[in-house]
């Protein structure tokens, strides 16, 4: 991990940041992932703007993250529910075979 400034480089910006918790390499790989993306947005829309471009991708990014927070959480229910009623059948299976 990091405490120093990195420079970036996102969608032909030079950028230099510190965040902490993320090293050269991840922060690096953030900023492709992050280029792509607009890149994507540009080629999807007639957005030339480049700040318009920034705010669409991350608008889109939040949602992909929204989204994916939801289908976590119903997983996650539905994981519950499914220890519960196999905690209830080994329950009921111990008591059946009680003498």
């Amino acid at each position: 991990m990091i405490n120093e400034k990195v420079e970036i480089d996102v969608y032909g910006r030079r950028l230099t940041l510190q965040i902490e918790g993320l090293t050269q390499l991840e922060l690096n790989a953030l900023s492709q992932q992050l280029t792509e993306r607009m890149e994507k947005v540009f080629r999807d829309s007639d957005l030339a703007d480049s700040h318009k471009l920034a705010i669409v991708t991350a608008l889109q990014i939040l949602d992909e993250m929204s989204r994916l927070k939801v289908a976590q959480e119903t997983l996650r229910v539905a994981e519950d529910r499914l220890l519960d009623q196999m905690a209830a059948t080994l329950q009921d299976a111990l008591e059946r075979s009680k003498p």
